[in-house]
């Protein structure tokens, strides 16, 4: 009679190299196995994508000391060795430590979905990733596994309001979210800005946050009287037929959407544009090029 398991437990975890995981009874107790660093490879779903090198540096001179003290967590890969589902900076600054192993707990993953939503879980559980990498990770559970907003809030603990949220912090610009990311602006900052419909002001705010070190709530003040400046502006310009001829007149010129903002001192002209090609007719009317 076969044994229910077969083989497939061994072939799961290693046999560990010596037998310092055992007490002298034969008690099992620890329960994870040392690797060679060469035997494990990073995850092709991680949701990191940010170490920082001196973060690194610091863990690494910690490994050199007191050695790893938490295990990471890995599964077996196609190719032979192991992925990393949870704890690459560890193993990231083994290396860097000089180390040639280092302690492993192995989870039966078999899919790219599972390995995304298990590193999704742990990061998230100890709070180890940043709101624009979760928000990414979420992004990308939706677009490739279909999964909904409801099921990500199951997975990682948050309500469904929460998950909308972290979302929408991808709708502000690559470079916005850098800063979120370089920990230059806080996430409350950015949720504020998302209340600014124009990358331009946006841009403005950040820099005043930047230079005047301005709170959430004092930024959430100012965007409010940035708001209630563009409605009175817009009023205005409603019922300016000067201005409404204007871009009427520079419309038909660029062929292209025209957006005129007045201030008390000048103000600004904005030409959209949806593509390379819309760019390039735009400029060479600017130079008086032929199109």
């Amino acid at each position: 009679m076969k044994k229910p398991l077969g083989r497939g437990l061994e072939s799961l975890i290693p046999k560990a190299k010596n037998e310092t995981n055992k007490d002298t009874n034969n008690s099992i107790s620890s329960n994870f196995f040392e690797l060679r660093l060469s035997e494990i490879i990073p995850n092709d779903n991680q949701p990191r994508n940010k170490f920082d090198n001196t973060l690194l540096k610091e863990l690494a001179e910690s490994i050199q000391l007191k050695g790893v003290i938490q295990p990471i967590i890995v599964t077996k890969h196609d190719s032979g060795k192991y992925m990393i589902i949870e704890g690459e900076r560890r193993w990231r600054a083994s290396g860097l430590a000089g180390k040639q192993t280092i302690p492993v707990i192995i989870k039966n993953v078999q899919t790219p979905k599972e390995r995304l939503e298990l590193a999704l879980i742990t990061n998230a559980q100890r709070e180890d990733l940043n709101s624009v990498e979760l928000a990414k990770a979420y992004k990308k559970l939706m677009e490739e596994h279909n999964y909904r907003h409801e099921d990500l809030g199951i997975i990682v603990g948050k309500s469904r309001s929460a998950i909308t949220n972290r979302l929408r912090l991808l709708e502000l610009s690559n470079d916005i979210l850098t800063l979120i990311e370089n920990k230059e602006i806080t996430e409350g900052h950015a949720r504020a800005l998302l209340a600014l419909s124009d990358d331009y002001d946006r841009v403005k705010v950040v820099e005043m946050i930047r230079t005047k070190h301005l709170s959430v709530r004092e930024v959430e003040n100012l965007i409010k009287k940035l708001n209630s400046s563009t409605v009175a502006n817009t009023v205005e310009k409603a019922i300016d037929p000067n201005i409404s001829s204007i871009i009427k007149e520079m419309e038909d010129f660029f062929h292209s959407k025209v957006n005129i903002k007045t201030s008390k001192k000048g103000g600004i002209i904005q030409v959209k544009y949806n593509s390379d090609i819309e760019l390039d007719t735009i400029i060479k009317k600017i130079r008086g090029e032929t199109c």
